[in-house]
């Protein structure tokens, strides 16, 4: 059951889970090199051994999903932070728009990578990857976005999510 209760700051759960999230996200991001030609191998040989970059890729894409969903059961039994503006109503929306994005984003983009690891739907491998960089850009744009609330707007946006509110 969602609460109706505002507060000023996240929970230190809900702390926990963006950075661990973020973190493994990029993590996961930056040792994707050469999955493709992991899938290609784990779907053309049943004994195919993957090698620690691939070992790591998948888990940590399993763990991602893990996290994310327990993100949104804290996130919906906690106490919604006040929304704060970012000083124009288009923003605001773009805002909106972008975390709900992100959110989908962080459930279908393990979800695709685990379709075509587990399921052996090669064509979701390109999903996967299309998804990821969407992803990425839109996870670049909020942090850029957390730095102008902090720069430009002086508000306590990013203080609240490193939990100095």
């Amino acid at each position: 059951m969602s609460t109706t209760t505002s507060t000023k700051a996240y929970s230190m759960p809900q702390i926990v889970l963006h950075w661990a999230i973020a973190i493994l996200i990029v993590a996961n991001y930056i040792v994707s090199e050469g999955m493709g030609h992991q899938l290609d191998e784990h779907l053309e040989n049943a004994g195919f051994q993957t090698n620690w970059v691939g070992t790591f890729h998948v888990y940590v894409g399993l763990t991602v999903l893990g996290l994310v969903l327990v993100r949104l059961i804290v996130r919906r039994a906690s106490p919604v932070p006040e929304t704060i503006s970012a000083g124009h109503p288009l923003l605001d929306k773009v805002q909106k728009l972008a975390h709900g994005l992100l959110y989908v984003l962080m459930l279908l983009v393990p979800v695709f990578g685990a379709m075509a690891w587990y399921l052996g739907m090669e064509f979701m491998g390109d999903v996967h990857v299309v998804a990821m960089n969407t992803m990425m850009i839109i996870a670049l744009l909020h942090a850029l976005a957390a730095l102008y609330h902090h720069h430009v707007l002086k508000d306590r946006v990013l203080m609240r999510m490193l939990g100095r509110e």
